[in-house]
């Protein structure tokens, strides 16, 4: 017979309790923080925290019980009342309860994608190395039905907290008063360097949980590890490569041909979320570049991979290329064509231009082409409002997290090519 809890039992307890009043911190604190300007940048990265330590408390919650339904606990000392036998029964019972239903309602919230009257596109990125998918497809809903959920499920999972809280205190009470007061070894049981522990002292042995409830935690398992989706796959370049062909199929043929040089040449965006300033880059896209220097004739298609946005930042990535955004899937390239050039004086051409994003056209400011011998530079920033390429505008229409304005730095370099 085992007077204590075995090393497994002692190292989850001690985690998830961790993790626990990590998170129950973490969620108290940014209910607030993410309504505030001053807080606003940091409490969306405690959001993505709070959502990954839930999941990891789901998880190690459902191997406790799964170890716990395996190996009985300790028995109680031989004075404890039936009374108190059976409380403790209960606050363990309800305790896996919590700290299975707790994370599972705040995964659940998530999913539908609502906060407030507004729908949210925020995907959970597993301490930033994989997208957890939405439970029960809840964000493909209507808006009526997401908004009436999140309304139920966000209060109660913050009345389980608050429940989780009170036990929680109950529970270190009850363990100080067995060591203190009772003076017997309750508390070595996961304490084990407390004290010895006196085998005649105790009951027999608990009875070990249903098989049947073994299988029910272990399924949970299986299904969390089941709903994890894998990496979006790339848009091939081949696809890319004809695109391109098509946007430059109506280009005139006698114009001089230049060369990108990849390594030299890039595509920055810029903008803020949540008040803090984010650069990123489109890490993927093509150039076809014809420019005539002796009569300033210029024929430029570029086709950019809009699921190759990134700044760096999991979440973000992960948001881009969905359908609210980019929409990559559906629009995998955005093109940028220019045709005509006014001259600017020593070699120097304004490049006037239009993009498309999501098959909206917009005349662009010029950029500026300068051609030196064989080199061939275009560079400069375009402007664009979200509102005009319908981007994040059924979460975020009014800019209040990420700004409507997106700035376009590009800079790219050429060689011209042997005729």
């Amino acid at each position: 017979m085992s007077y204590r809890y075995n090393t497994i039992a002692i190292t989850l307890h001690w985690v998830i309790a961790a993790c626990i009043l990590i998170n129950l911190g973490f969620g108290w604190w940014m209910g607030d923080a993410l309504n505030d300007n001053a807080t606003q940048n940091l409490a969306t990265n405690v959001f993505q925290w709070h959502k990954s330590l839930g999941l990891l408390i789901l998880v190690l919650s459902l191997l406790r019980l799964g170890w716990r339904l395996l190996h009985p606990a300790p028995p109680l000392p031989e004075a404890t009342v039936r009374w108190e036998q059976l409380v403790a029964r209960l606050t363990h019972i309800a305790f896996y309860g919590l700290m299975i239903g707790i994370p599972l309602s705040g995964w659940l919230y998530v999913s539908t994608q609502w906060r407030g009257d507004n729908p949210l596109n925020v995907p959970t990125v597993w301490f930033g190395f994989f997208e957890v998918p939405h439970l029960l497809a809840l964000n493909t809903l209507p808006p009526e039905t997401r908004e009436l959920l999140a309304s139920w499920i966000l209060p109660t999972h913050e009345y389980l907290a608050w429940a989780f809280a009170l036990l929680l205190v109950l529970h270190i009470g009850a363990a100080l008063r067995h060591h203190f007061l009772l003076k017997d070894a309750v508390l070595t049981h996961m304490i084990p360097a407390l004290a010895k522990i006196s085998p005649q002292k105790y009951q027999a042995k608990t009875r070990p949980l249903t098989a049947a409830a073994t299988t029910l935690s272990l399924a949970g398992l299986l299904a969390i590890g089941l709903s994890i989706s894998g990496e979006a796959p790339e848009q091939n370049a081949s696809s890319a490569e004809q695109a391109l062909a098509e946007l430059s199929a109506d280009f005139p043929t006698g114009l001089p041909h230049w060369q990108l040089l990849p390594d030299e040449s890039h595509i920055h965006f810029s903008g803020t979320h949540a008040g803090k300033a984010f650069k990123g880059e489109f890490t993927r896209w093509q150039a076809e570049l014809r420019f005539d220097d002796a009569t300033g004739t210029p024929a430029i298609a570029v086709v950019i991979d809009t699921a190759s946005a990134t700044d760096g930042v999991p979440m973000h990535d992960r948001t881009l290329p969905q359908e609210e955004w980019f929409n990559a899937s559906t629009y995998p390239f955005a093109t940028y064509t220019a045709t005509t050039a006014d001259a600017l004086g020593d070699n120097r051409y304004a490049l006037p231009g239009t993009l498309t994003i999501k098959q909206h056209h917009i005349a662009m400011a010029p950029l500026t082409l300068e051609q030196t011998g064989d080199t061939l530079r275009i560079y400069g920033e375009l402007k664009i409002d979200r509102a005009d390429v319908d981007m994040g505008m059924e979460s975020d229409p009014k800019g209040e997290w990420v700004s409507r304005e997106i700035r376009i730095q590009v800079n790219a370099l050429a060689t011209r090519l042997s005729p």
